[in-house]
């Protein structure tokens, strides 16, 4: 049995420039220990963290940033695996970094021990802002430039910071404004150590980064260069290569000069040539259905790409 995180009997109250959801007790909750705060930092600047406790499964409603940038924190007491926690997709190592990514609905399962939660939330125009006065992190620029619409990766930072996400998470809850004031104080030292960590840094990072995603890159083209016969998406591929289809389509592009569908169309139209010269025994439609097309569109293709058909392309 489980529960949705959304039908608990929680209460909602405001305290300065914070908003605090707590739960308020009865049989829904009676096995949850849950608790949430988010502080509205400046405008386009917020801070939320959040600890959750559960010997019931709880279901999280589909995920959606509505827009905003953000770098999280993920803690346990316990070494959770990616089926017992809410979002995989959170690496509970380093810091995550996100411009934006929806998730469908996903289930926490019941550990029965504290999890832990915080991050720092930003608009877009917030981050713009902040870089005409002092120059962003390439990472955390590189989020808001509109070159990837879906990015979700982690990045190495100093311990020391990894340490005040902690400190964060483990703060009393806040009962008074002076509280408020403490946490967003922290709120505050976590973004100028993000403006501070070396650049040095982020080059390693990204360049670890460039020889994972050549590697899947080399993966997608071997699966073209297999199954080329077959039906191929973006999509279907960047899932095999455990890649997002923003960077695989990128990085394709990088590696090859041609964007995907372009380099499976080459491929195919290759390998019926071959076929059309070496095989005089198969028919065109038989070419044209080893290449992975539908006889009357390879046809089409053909013509479009040799300028005559590939009867008289045989011929020749």
């Amino acid at each position: 049995m489980s529960v949705a995180i959304e039908a608990l009997p929680w209460q909602d109250h405001e305290l300065g420039s914070m908003h605090i959801r707590k739960l308020t007790g009865g049989e829904q909750a009676e096995n949850v220990k849950a608790y949430q705060e988010s502080y509205q930092i400046a405008d386009g600047f917020t801070l939320v963290r959040e600890q959750m406790q559960t010997a019931t499964p709880i279901v999280y409603p589909e995920m959606n940033s509505d827009g905003y940038v953000g770098v999280c924190f993920a803690f346990a007491d316990v070494k959770k695996t990616d089926k017992q926690i809410a979002f995989p997709h959170l690496y509970h190592e380093q810091m995550n970094v996100t411009n934006g990514y929806h998730y469908p609905a996903q289930k926490h399962n019941a550990l029965n021990k504290p999890s832990y939660y915080t991050s720092l939330k930003f608009r877009p125009e917030y981050l713009l802002a902040l870089h005409k006065q002092q120059p962003l992190p390439s990472w955390l620029l590189h989020l808001v430039d509109g070159s990837c619409k879906q990015v979700v990766t982690r990045i190495q930072v100093p311990t020391s910071l990894r340490e005040l996400g902690w400190q964060i998470c483990r703060m009393p809850r806040s009962e008074t404004l002076s509280d408020c004031m403490r946490i967003q104080a922290k709120a505050l030292s976590w973004l100028a150590m993000l403006l501070e960590i070396p650049e040095q840094i982020n080059r390693r990072h990204y360049q670890q980064q460039d020889v994972m995603i050549a590697k899947k890159i080399q993966q997608a083209i071997n699966i073209i260069q297999n199954e080329f016969h077959t039906e191929l998406t973006i999509t279907s591929l960047a899932s095999r290569v455990a890649l997002n289809e923003c960077y695989l389509k990128k990085g394709f592009k990088n590696e090859t000069g041609l964007g995907i569908h372009e380099y499976l169309t080459e491929y195919r139209l290759e390998q019926s040539c071959q076929l059309l010269r070496c095989r005089p025994d198969l028919s065109i439609k038989s070419v044209a259905s080893m290449c992975g097309y539908q006889p009357s569109y390879f046809s089409q293709v053909f013509k479009s790409r040799f300028v005559i058909s590939p009867n008289d392309f045989r011929k020749q």
